[in-house]
Parts: structure tokens; sequence; C-alpha cells
């Protein structure tokens, strides 16, 4: 009997819970996925009957123990459906605290930036990540607020923390050191945002914009001056090294005195006396590769260090005076510099030091010092010098190695017009030319890059031309005719050369040709030949019709280094003084194959010249392509002459 009473009341018991399961509240969720499907009976070959889009809520119903396992029962006007769990997330939603880090956060209605854009976060708000996983790009998470899904946004956009000034540039330096420039922008604007664009802010993120589109704008920043000392001045009679970038190397002890070369950091001499503050000092080409410099011949810096390249024969030794401030007895490694400059107080000797230690070191000590550099060019907030420091870091692997390079290469050749004082001390502007223009007048030694120059005397006579079969060109015979035109035009061409004499005060003759090279990672198969090809134009046609003059063209083998090294080379070129002109460089085994591959590319500039002049480079030739402009459009006027 009471084994019968215990075993009543154990299925009461039973029937309780079971009771209790089947009459649950049920409980409100909400729809993650794009689409839920809801389905007619509790078995996924069921068909669906009806779908419901991401972001509705529903309530679903307590399983019942008799129910198929994972499905769920939903009540919809339609009547009742079943579902899974899955794509369903309780509501209201929850999830981690996160803050918007950039000033405008675009939320989209999918985790795919390609999606439509159903909102904005501004810069501070605060938002709650979705817990749950949703299919979609990787980086996108679903952004809740107040408990509702906002949609999808770049989880790289969010912070743990709430953004302050101090946060920010912490986490940019930090991206920088990390070589992640794209993320270190976005923050370096979001700063921005925050400071208004005023102070050091706007500097940091300008030279994070030129570190993508000009890089080597921010290359200069590296250079480094005397004040990197690491070790004493040497004495007569033994080596010394030089310590800034770069250091002119005299014919006499005098900053009159002409510049018989140009010396880089660590180059060797044997300093054969002293007489303060100039050393007389001999070069060792063993140690010290060197050029004499010519301004009508070559001329080369590397990486923004100059350095020559022996133009006469190996061996040969020359003499000159260094500033004596510009040389130590000790050549330090980057480690060695950059534990000197870590022991010094905070100032321009310890940051030169660090600059010197960065630029000078190989792939297995950048990942070491240029940290320390980016720290450094933070505290005194010298953000081109930091982001330039980053530029040389990212340059090697995660590994430290050298990134793999295969052959040299030409990367960029520039004409320029003039340059005042010496072209290896000079920088380079852009200068437009137009009518009428107030030129600045350049301060210290500059080149002109020159866009724009106009002919001063190409107005339009083609009305008053005829085409001279024989001769094969445009004949002005109308005298009266070309007085009038040349009359009507007077202005124009007085001004002109008032302008072009004006701009040729400010900068030095002859024009120049600037040559970049990238080395490869193993000595140079092939030589490398720049040319200088005059272009005639004539201007009597529709589109202006362009002729190679090869006979005045010009063409030099230039002597590559034998050692690649990580810097890029600098060569220069005194030019003649065309008005039209193509300057270019190019490798070829020999003489003959860069004259013809010369050739190949002037013909296919003359087929299709407007096509050259979106372009910078053609089969292997790199080139600069200078036409000037003229003075309006002269249609054609060519008479056809018996059997043409």
């Amino acid at each position: 009997m009471h084994s019968w009473n215990r075993a009543a009341r154990a299925l009461a018991g039973m029937l309780l819970v079971l009771l209790a399961t089947a009459c649950g509240e049920p409980q409100e969720m909400m729809v993650l996925h794009e689409a839920l499907g809801l389905r007619e009976e509790p078995h996924p070959e069921a068909p669906v009957a009806e779908k419901l889009p991401r972001g509705t809520r529903l309530k679903v119903q307590p399983a019942r123990p008799w129910e198929a396992e994972g499905w769920r029962r939903v009540m919809t006007p339609s009547g009742m459906r079943w579902t899974t769990l899955e794509g369903l997330a309780p509501f209201p939603l929850q999830g981690e605290a996160r803050f918007v880090w950039q000033d405008e956060l675009p939320v989209h209605s999918q985790p795919d930036p390609s999606s439509q854009t159903v909102g904005t976060l501004r810069f501070g708000d605060e938002v709650h990540l979705l817990a749950a996983p949703v299919p979609g790009v990787a980086g996108y998470t679903g952004v809740v607020r107040e408990g509702t899904l906002l949609g999808f946004a770049n989880a790289s956009a969010l912070g743990e923390k709430r953004p302050t000034a101090e946060l920010l540039l912490e986490e940019t330096r930090a991206m920088l050191k990390q070589g992640n420039f794209p993320q270190a922008l976005r923050w370096a604007r979001s700063l921005r945002a925050l400071s208004e664009g005023t102070g050091r802010r706007g500097a940091l993120v300008d030279a994070l914009e030129r570190a993508g589109t000009e890089p080597a704008s921010l290359q200069p920043e590296l250079d480094f001056n005397e004040k990197a000392r690491g070790a004493e001045p040497p004495r007569p009679g033994t080596q010394g090294w030089v310590i800034p970038s770069r250091v002119h190397l005299r014919e006499g002890a005098d900053l009159r005195d002409s510049i018989t070369t140009v010396l880089s950091a660590d180059a060797a001499v044997q300093v054969l006396d002293i007489q303060p503050p100039w050393a007389h000092v001999e070069l060792l080409t063993k140690q010290t590769p060197w050029m004499a410099v010519d301004l009508g011949d070559f001329a080369e810096v590397r990486g923004g260090r100059a350095m020559g390249v022996a133009a006469s024969k190996p061996g040969t030794r020359g003499r000159g005076y260094l500033p004596i401030a510009s040389l130590q007895a000790q050549r330090l490694s980057p480690a060695e510099q950059q534990a000197k400059a870590l022991a010094m107080q905070h100032g321009e000797a310890r940051l030169e030091l660090l600059k010197r230690a960065v630029a000078l070191s190989g792939p297995e000590h950048l990942a070491q010092v240029a940290p320390a550099l980016i720290d450094e060019a933070f505290l005194d907030e010298r953000y081109r010098l930091a982001v330039a420091a980053a530029l040389r870091l990212k340059e090697t692997d995660p590994k430290g190695g050298a990134a793999p390079r295969m052959a040299w290469k030409v990367e960029a050749v520039t004409s320029l017009y003039g340059c005042t004082g010496h072209p290896l001390e000079a920088r380079v502007e852009p200068v437009e030319f137009e009518r009428g223009a107030e030129f600045p007048k350049p301060r210290g030694a500059v080149c002109a890059q020159v866009s724009g120059l106009e002919s001063p005397c190409d107005v339009c006579l083609s009305n008053l031309s005829d085409y001279d079969a024989e001769a094969r060109q445009h004949v002005l015979r109308d005298k009266a005719g070309v007085d009038a035109m040349l009359g009507e035009h007077e202005e124009i061409i007085t001004q002109h050369l008032k302008d072009s004499a004006r701009l040729e005060n400010l900068y030095a003759k002859p024009p120049r040709m600037r040559v970049t090279v990238r080395p490869g990672s193993a000595a140079p198969s092939q030589s490398l030949f720049l040319f200088e090809l005059p272009l005639e134009v004539d201007r009597y046609q529709d589109k202006a019709v362009l002729s190679p003059a090869f006979r005045e063209a010009r063409m030099a083998e230039v002597r590559l280094p034998s050692a690649s090294g990580e810097s890029r080379w600098e060569y220069w070129m005194s030019t003649l003084q065309w008005e039209d002109s193509a300057h270019g460089a190019l490798f070829a085994p020999d003489a003959p194959a860069a004259w013809k591959a010369m050739q190949d590319f002037a013909q296919a500039l003359k087929k299709t010249p407007e096509a050259f002049l979106e372009r910078n480079d053609f089969e292997g030739v790199v080139y600069a392509l200078h036409l000037s402009r003229h003075c309006g459009k002269c249609p054609t006027r060519q008479k056809a002459s018996p059997g043409r």
C-alpha cells in the first residue's frame, strides 16, 4: 500500500512539471538573420510558410516534452508556425559596451560594407556589441542600442574605452609601430576632429595621407645633422667617419670653395690635419665610393643621403676639407647608436642620433630602433618624422628580413627647369606657369618643376599658310596678313616674354633631369641608360604632331653600384634647353639595345602622343614628357598636291 502511494506521488509530480512546462510564459526574441523561415511542421523538410525580416520581434513558445527536439512554436496572424532558435536572440539584446572612435561611422543593413547604409554613429557614441554571431564580412559586427539592433558596423572603429585625445594619440602611435597605416590614419582623423583641427593634430593627418600618396616626400625627415654624434672627433693621422646624412667635401677650408663631392653618413676618410673648424682629409675609395660633381655631367644621391659612384679609376684618392664637427672617431652600429641616444636627456641630440640609427639600420635592427624613434618623435610632436620612421620599418617583413625584390627598377624621371644653388643641396618645388602670374622668389637651393609653359609666338597663322608639298611643310606667304595677326596677338606675346624672362631670372640654367632608381635584391645585370630626346611639334594640325629629333638626342650610360643596399639612388644630369622634349631612363644590356628601346618609345609617342601624356612608362622606358602649351587650336590647312 505504501509502495503504491509513493508511485502515485511521483507520477503526480511529473504531471505537474509537464503541466508547468506546457503552460510556461513565451519568450520574446528578435530575428538576427537576414530572413527567418517559419515552417508548417517541426522538421527541416517542411515547407516554409513565411519569412520574417531581420529585426522582427516575436514570441517563442516554451518547448514541450513531446515536441520535436530543437523546434519551437511561434504564433503568427496566419496561425501556428515552427522554427529553431538559430538566428534568434532574446530581447532586449545585450552585449559588451563599446565607443565610436571615428568622426562618423556608417551603420549598414547587412554585415557587409557594400550594403545599404541605415544610419550613422558619431564620435564618442556608446553602443553594445551583438553577442550572437551573424554570418557576413569579417570585421563587421552587429551594434545594439537600447536593446535593439541598429545594424552592422566596422568593429575596428569601436573601442573599449571612451575616446580621448590622449588615447587616440597613443593608439595612433601603436598602429604606426605595427605598420597599420589605414588604422593609424583613421585614429588621427578622429583626433583632429576632437581637437577641432587645431595644433599639430592636422600635421599628423597630413603626414599619414602623404605616406599613402607620396611616401618619398617624407624621406628627408630621416636626414640628420652633426648633432648625431656618438663618439669623439678623430685625431690627425687616424681614420674618421662622417656623422651627418651628407656633407660636402670642398677644395679649400672655406664655405665659398668649390664642392668636390658629397659624402654620406659612415663614409670613411683619412684625417691628414686639423685646422679648426676644418679637417683636411683624404678619401678612401675602397671604403667610400665617391664621385666628382660636375653640373654638366652626372651626380647622384642615395636614398636622400648623397653618395658618389667612382668616376675615376678604382684605387684613386681625392683630398679636400670637411668640417671637423662632421666627423667622429668610431663607426657605431645602429644598436650602439640607440643605446647612446637612450642614455641622453630628451633633446635634439638624442633625436638626431635615433634618426641616424634608423636611417643606417639594416632589416635585422630596424624592428628594435624604429619604435624608439617613433616614441621620441611623438614626444616632440614631430609627426612627419614618426611616419617616416614607420615607413622605414614597414620595408621589412614581420620576421625581420628584407622584403623580397627582384630586378632593379627605374621609379621616376623628372624634368626640372633649373636650379638655384647646387643641385645636390636643392629641393624640388612645383611651379605653374601662367601669363601674369607672380612667381615666388626661391629661398635657398631650389629646383623648379615647371608645368604649363606656353609657346610665345604660337599664334594661329594656319589660315595664312599654304602647304608646300615639295618642302612638306606649311609656308607663310601673306606677309601683310602675318604682320596683322602678330599685331593682334602682340599683348599675349609681350606678356609671355616678360613672364618667361622673369622665370629664367629666378632659376638658373641649364635645366636638369632627375632619375630615381630602386635597387634590386642582387647586383644589376644590365646597365642604366639616360636619354634626352628633343621633339619638333607641328601645331598647324588639328592636334599637335610630334617628330622626334633623333640627330639631337643624347644618351649616356650610368655606372651603377655593385652593392644594392636598401636605399633609392638619384642621378642628375644637365639637359639641353629644349622647349619640347622627352627625358627618359631604361635598363639595357648594351648601348645599341638601349638606343633601339628609345627609338621604339619615340615611334609610339609619335603615333599617339595624347596617350603618353597620361602615363609615365612604356615597355621598360620611364619618361617625363614636356610639351609647351599653345595659344589656341589651329585648323588643318593642307592643299592636296597631285597624286596625293
